[in-house]
């Protein structure tokens, strides 16, 4: 089944040249999506794995985003310098907290996953937007 509806994203985790780890919908429910990597081409295919995720994970991951969040807009207005990245000094603490308990399942490969192309539109923070289509 292909989706042609723009979904929301909901983190930006990793980022080069475009978005290549978070959370976001797929059919109106949350999901890791984790960009394929090619060894063989040195590069991102263009294709994502999608993994669904549970609201426990997706709470912990949009208290991290907004702590991420904060800091970013105080580094932006220079307020916070890079080597606080990524908390602010007051959300240090709960940002190493929340990063135990989420450990490695931010995560999409495989296996347990669908793969899907997306194609997304808008900025971080914004709004970002993704269709995820059949490859």
């Amino acid at each position: 089944m292909t989706s042609q509806a723009w979904e929301q994203v909901y983190t930006v985790n990793d980022f080069y040249d475009g978005p290549r780890l978070g959370v976001a919908n797929l059919h109106g429910k949350p999901h890791i999506y984790q960009a394929e990597f090619s060894d063989g081409f040195d590069d991102y295919t263009g294709s994502f794995w999608l993994r669904e995720i549970d609201q426990n994970l997706l709470t912990l991951v949009l208290e991290d985003w907004a702590i991420w969040l904060r800091w970013n807009k105080a580094y932006k207005q220079g307020s916070a310098t890079i080597e606080s990245h990524p908390a602010l000094p007051d959300d240090q603490a709960r940002h190493n907290e929340i990063s135990l308990l989420i450990g490695d399942q931010l995560t999409a490969k495989a296996g347990s996953s669908i793969i899907k192309l997306g194609s997304f539109r808008g900025s971080v923070p914004n709004g970002l937007e993704v269709t995820w289509t059949d490859p």
